[in-house]
């Protein structure tokens, strides 16, 4: 108990010191001046640098973060977790997904941000644009992945794939027009730190590597 609660608490403090100052002074000129005047120069940098091959990525990664398809990928990867004796992982699951989309909600309805308009878009999007929802969705995944593998011999497997959704999923909401690079910072503030709490209170009356799966797994290395 005492080594899980050092290992989040240094993971939380370089998580937070890394994402939420940056984020509240984002919220707090948003809030006060409405945006900010470097966004649409560097979104128009990026509609004329990037090539059209990224375009088929972009689209991708866009209906991965669509309800339709996120939803039963989750349930399905919770379904997977539980079925393999990992009640915690399950759970933390679906909560990590769930609770950073409801946060997200409110705070697009709390800014009514706009999305940006700089060009015709191939893909539309019709709610606010503040923060991204995508990039939350990303964020909250790659954390999922990098904790409930942090006991197993698949951690940096885990760390460079979580990342690199998160990253590209991040970039191609830009690169699709659909968001300001600032709602993209403020989804991966919220999906990570978010998920972060929500791992906290469900694995911190045991270590994950309790989990008879992980056990497991890790025994299966050893």
């Amino acid at each position: 108990m005492h080594n899980f609660h050092i290992r989040f608490r240094r993971t939380a403090l370089i998580a937070g010191v890394v994402f939420l100052p940056l984020a509240v002074l984002i919220a707090v000129r948003l809030h006060t001046h409405g945006g900010f005047e470097f966004e649409k120069p560097l979104m128009m940098w990026v509609h004329h640098n990037i090539g059209e091959g990224f375009f088929p990525i972009a689209t991708v990664l866009h209906y991965l973060g669509k309800t339709a398809i996120a939803v039963p990928l989750i349930g399905i990867a919770a379904w997977w977790l539980y079925r393999v004796g990992n009640r915690r992982g399950a759970l933390f699951c679906v909560s990590a997904a769930l609770i950073p989309t409801l946060n997200m909600l409110l705070i697009k309805d709390w800014f009514e941000r706009p999305r940006p308009l700089f060009w015709p878009r191939m893909i539309e999007e019709t709610n606010f644009s503040f923060p991204s929802g995508h990039s939350t969705f990303s964020a909250a995944i790659a954390v999922m992945m990098i904790m409930l593998c942090s006991e197993t011999p698949y951690r940096r497997v885990a760390w460079l794939i979580g990342i690199a959704f998160a990253l590209s999923t991040g970039f191609s909401r830009v690169y699709l027009g659909v968001h300001y690079p600032t709602d993209v910072w403020a989804g991966w503030t919220n999906g990570t730190l978010t998920a972060l709490l929500v791992y906290y209170f469900v694995f911190r009356g045991r270590y994950l590597s309790d989990d008879p799966a992980v056990s497991q797994i890790s025994s299966d290395y050893e």
